[in-house]
């Protein structure tokens, strides 16, 4: 039996949401089942990115699993909000998933989401890549 484990690793932001807008103030969640991890804390908590081209380390587990054989499949929702004050209006947000494939000898994965941020009912602003790793403990 091995114990292999997945994990928030970096957000990046690929698009910016224009000059008017300056960097991105985000709050990722992602869950699997039960399993919840929050970065930085939970909302309305935020992180500043540069909407240039920002990477930021996180390096948060998200869940440890139990993996004696086969293959045990685990798709992670991460949810991301540009958290906007002010005159800004209301925060944009964004829904991404990645499914990992996990087995007891497994070499580390990792994958990355590309998650669309908008307002409802409007266009498109801003659009981050959030990568995640599975790896044995």
């Amino acid at each position: 039996m091995a114990n292999v484990y997945v994990a928030l690793d970096t957000v990046k932001s690929l698009k910016g949401q224009g000059i008017g807008e300056g960097n991105l103030e985000l709050n990722i969640k992602v869950q699997e089942g039960s399993n919840v991890v929050h970065w930085p804390d939970p909302y309305p908590e935020y992180s500043v990115v540069d909407q240039g081209g920002g990477v930021k380390s996180i390096g948060k587990r998200v869940a440890t699993y139990s993996v004696a054989s086969g293959t045990l499949s685990k798709k992670f929702t991460i949810t991301v909000k540009e958290i906007d004050k002010g005159t800004l209006g209301g925060d944009d947000s964004g829904v991404g998933s990645l499914t990992f494939d996990l087995t007891p000898n497994m070499a580390p994965v990792t994958k990355s989401a590309t998650i669309n941020l908008k307002r409802p009912n409007m266009s498109e602003l801003g659009q981050i890549s959030v990568t995640m790793t599975a790896q044995q403990v």
